[in-house]
């Protein structure tokens, strides 16, 4: 059932003049009024078929404004009343102060993109009749934005903020949504008039600065070494610490802004449309090459928490191909052991959220959303509920999709190995050289430590915010109005979905279990001022610290495994064998949209037998090997074989003819004996056992030897031999797949796919499809069993195919006399 927060119905009419009511709020309701006051209120929302919520409008106009004048002016709202005029104090103040660095009228009460989330926060704790201490937010947002607006003045100047794009003033400050940490702090989209944005993040935690920056990072430490196996190009961004005394308090990072030139609808339905990166296919495949380069550095650095809202497809100034950027870095070097706990895939056996930052779906819903939400009342009234359904998002910047329509990296799973591997082999080489920086360059960072599941913080933010937790009710001098839906039952409550999940532990964790955690006191006490807890260490080690500064020490938890862990900074990346469990998890993760194509390029041949049994092997011409994984669900191996020299075109095509003409004159030898003919059987059994093996090596080298590799002639023969052979069946089906790729791009006939795919039908036991396949009943050429038959001809029209009928003629009367 829904939670129902507050209701007010229209009134007939409101006085902005209402001596009971604030300054501020006059030029609230008057700017609601205008229709410029946005995300202020929380928005108006409406369920949908499919049970999520859809944002319908922002609060606009006269019958909404005359609601909130109505209710403005009842006590309930009064700690309201009392910050936006406090708010509007303050504006008017930092205007004066700061004026040589903001643009004229910036700063105003009104401002949604700066105060949204605090009056919105405070307009529902009230409205929901929870006490809110409306002077103490206010005092620390207020002191958050002058500490801000001080950084600013003084880190301008500086060498940083010298490019033509980030020239004063400063022309839009948004607070960015989400929850707050270290004293009600957000981070900050900043907008300069040179048309340029950065980000500004109070907060100790260093590993954009350790991993991202352009100048000095791990990362532009990497993509400046000689490639070992092939090129890498991992994610870095322009970023840096303060300049003063408190420098390493806070960073300012450059702003990430979608594609424009590879931004694409990528789902529609009526009355939706979700737009996300979309690229063609060589884009894609160099897309999907860097973003698995990206994947092995985050296993190999322990970097976490990287789901949807952390990582996002963009592009910087000047950069013509988007990037996946990991925009939020703040666990690293914590103790993963999957691929999974990185966040950018997901293992719903585990639990995890559907939301990774490589999502290979693309659902309407967002894992973020409001705590609560207006829906429409008759009579133009507005009800605030608590949220209890996902909300629909109209951008994503985690799915990224190809021309064709297609999702993710499982359609180009090679190139993505492929930059796995790249990047491995890049660390392994240098590893000791990577040991060195982070000695040096980690010496001053810190790494974020969650003691538990964001979720589990949130979820009883969002109680205390509303009221409606177990235990949790409104004060006694703000009792909720009855409505005609809830009348004066207490309403049955419905788990919100928390803004954010972590990757750190499982994210289905139950919100009943959430709210049973016991918390330590110095995790209640960063909750009772509505942050989520924050703590951290040093990127070397030592005491888990608080929020600051001053950092004061706390106690640690008793599982020594929290960040840093020690194994990813001294040990992990050593060797080759340590890619093997993130190859698999990759895999894995995307084995439901793993195309034909994708399986052989690159120098990467895949073999997939089930969802958690397989192999990739990768070319290393340099050392002349072939490094392979191998794996099971409960193994993983690794071996390294010779690199064999590819067979010329030439060799394939002559060898798969005479392997033709050989197999033709054995089965019509066979045939003429009425198939008793048991050594010419054998002999055939064994030619196709050996051709199959040969046809492996070759697919592994060439890919699948179509028309423009071996000719028209060779390429049909390829196909016959699959037709032919008793097996292996797994191959088979691979080749199967590759067929119908080559027909995909106008390589093959599409009626090779008929003959094949009927063919391994019948062998495994099943109708055929298309009906080319023939037995011979009384003397008579019938075709074998079809699954579909008034289909058949529309499915052989598919193909390109003449109807059913007029096979059969030819056939007959080509065959059936040397039959009879």
């Amino acid at each position: 059932m829904t939670e129902v927060l507050w209701e007010a119905a229209a009134p007939a009419g409101s006085d902005d003049a209402d001596p009971n009511r604030s300054a501020a709020a006059g030029k609230v309701l008057r700017a609601l009024r205008a229709g410029s006051t946005g995300r202020l209120f929380p928005s108006v929302m409406r369920p949908t078929d499919d049970g999520l919520l859809a944002h319908e409008r922002f609060l606009a106009g006269d019958d909404d404004a005359a609601v909130l004048a109505a209710a403005f002016a009842t006590p309930r709202f009064a700690p309201l009343m009392e910050l936006l005029d406090a708010l509007d104090a303050w504006c008017q103040r930092a205007s004066k102060r700061y004026h040589d660095l903001l643009a004229p009228g910036l700063l105003e009460v009104t401002d949604s993109g700066l105060f949204g989330p605090l009056v919105t926060e405070a307009f529902t704790a009230c409205a929901a009749g929870i006490r809110y201490e409306a002077d103490e937010q206010r005092l620390r947002w207020t002191a958050f934005l002058d500490q801000f607006l001080q950084r600013l003045a003084q880190d301008v100047t500086g060498p940083w903020f010298d490019q033509a794009s980030l020239r004063l003033p400063v022309t839009g400050i948004e607070a960015q949504s989400g929850e707050t940490h270290n004293g009600r702090r957000r981070i900050l989209r900043v907008s300069m008039s040179g048309g340029g944005a950065v980000a500004y993040k109070p907060r100790p935690p260093g590993g954009e600065l350790l991993f991202l920056a352009s100048d000095d990072s791990v990362f532009a430490f990497l993509n400046s070494l000689p490639p070992v196996t092939g090129p890498v190009d991992l994610p870095v961004l322009r970023c840096t610490t303060g300049s003063g005394p408190d420098r390493l308090e806070y960073t300012w990072q450059e702003w990430l802004e979608p594609p424009p030139a590879q931004s694409g609808l990528i789902r529609s339905a009526p009355g939706r449309r979700l737009v996300g990166t979309k690229l063609g296919r060589r884009q894609a495949e160099r897309y999907w090459h860097r973003a698995g380069s990206l994947a092995a550095a985050a296993f190999r650095f322990g970097i976490a928490d990287l789901g949807e809202g952390n990582v996002l497809s963009g592009t910087r100034p000047g950069q013509q191909e988007p990037l996946h950027y990991p925009v939020d870095l703040e666990i690293f070097f914590a103790p993963i052991a999957r691929l999974y706990d990185t966040g950018l895939i997901a293992d719903a056996e585990a639990g995890d959220h559907h939301h990774p930052g490589l999502e290979d779906q693309a659902r309407w819903c967002t894992v973020d959303g409001p705590v609560a939400h207006f829906t429409e009342t008759t009579g133009g009234g507005l009800r605030l509920t608590r949220r209890s359904r996902p909300c629909v998002r109209a951008r994503t910047r985690t799915v990224v999709a190809d021309t064709q329509g297609r999702l993710g990296y499982g359609p180009y799973l090679s190139s993505f190995l492929r930059g796995m591997f790249d990047a491995w082999t890049l660390m392994c080489r240098h590893h000791e050289a990577i040991r060195a920086f982070l000695a040096r360059a980690g010496h001053d960072r810190y790494v974020r430590v969650l003691l538990r599941p964001t979720a589990a913080y949130t979820q009883v933010l969002a109680d205390r915010l509303t009221g409606t937790g177990p235990g949790l009710a409104p004060t006694a001098d703000a009792v909720r109005e009855p409505t005609p839906e809830t009348g004066d039952r207490p309403a049955t409550h419905s788990p919100a979905a928390a803004p954010g999940l972590s990757a750190i532990g499982t994210a289905a964790t139950q919100a009943a279990d959430m709210r049973r955690t016991v918390f330590s006191p110095d995790e209640t006490a960063q909750m009772d001022v509505l942050d989520v807890p924050y703590f951290f260490r040093s990127v070397s080690g030592g005491p888990l610290l608080s929020v600051g500064p001053p950092h004061k020490t706390v106690p640690a938890p008793e599982d020594s495994q929290w960040a840093p862990a020690s194994a990813f900074i001294e040990d992990r990346g050593r060797d080759l064998a340590g890619l093997g469990v993130a190859l698999r998890d990759a895999v894995e993760y995307a084995y439901d949209r793993v195309e034909p194509c994708a399986l052989n390029a690159d120098g990467v041949g895949v073999r997939l037998l089930h969802r958690r049994t397989g192999q990739v092997g990768f070319d290393w011409p340099q050392a002349r090997r072939r490094v392979v994984y191998s794996w099971t669900r409960n193994t993983v191996r690794i071996r390294t074989d010779p690199l064999v020299r590819p067979l010329p075109a030439a060799d394939v095509r002559r060898r798969l003819l005479a392997v033709d003409r050989t197999d033709a004159a054995l089965r019509s030898r066979w045939a003429a004996s009425g198939f008793d003919d048991e050594e010419t059987g054998e002999r055939l059994q064994a030619l196709t056992a050996a051709a199959m093996r040969w046809l492996q090596d070759v697919v592994h080298l060439h890919g699948w030897p179509g028309s423009a590799l071996v000719g028209p002639a060779a390429a049909a023969a390829a196909c016959r031999l699959v037709q032919h052979a008793e097996g292996p069946r797994d191959f088979q089906h691979e080749c199967l797949r590759l067929i119908e790729q080559a027909a995909c791009d106008g390589d093959l006939p599409w009626r090779q796919v008929a003959y094949v795919t009927d063919a391994l039908r019948i062998r495994d036991g099943r109708p055929q499809l298309y009906g080319t396949k023939f037995r011979l009943q009384e003397g008579k050429l019938e075709p074998c069993p079809i699954e579909q038959p008034d289909r058949v001809d529309a499915l052989r029209r598919s193909l390109r195919m003449e109807p059913l009928a007029r096979y059969a003629s030819r056939l007959r009367s080509r065959f059936e006399p040397q039959v009879q």
